[in-house]
């Protein structure tokens, strides 16, 4: 008796979980170098202990 079953399709994990990977370029508008952002924060860093010292919370 042939089965009247339909097959199954193997979906993929991935797809089946909602997590679906789209190839497109991203373009960035900024490129900052690391050492940049390093000095940036250890000058922020300065500032607010300055200014803590001049002005006591």
């Amino acid at each position: 008796m042939p089965s009247s079953k339909k097959k199954k399709e193997n979906v993929p994990v991935m797809s089946m979980a909602g997590l679906i990977r789209y190839y497109e370029e991203e373009h960035e508008k900024y490129k900052v170098d690391p050492i940049y952002v390093i000095i940036a924060s250890i000058v922020l860093v300065a500032v607010v202990v300055a200014v803590t010292k001049i002005i006591p919370p």
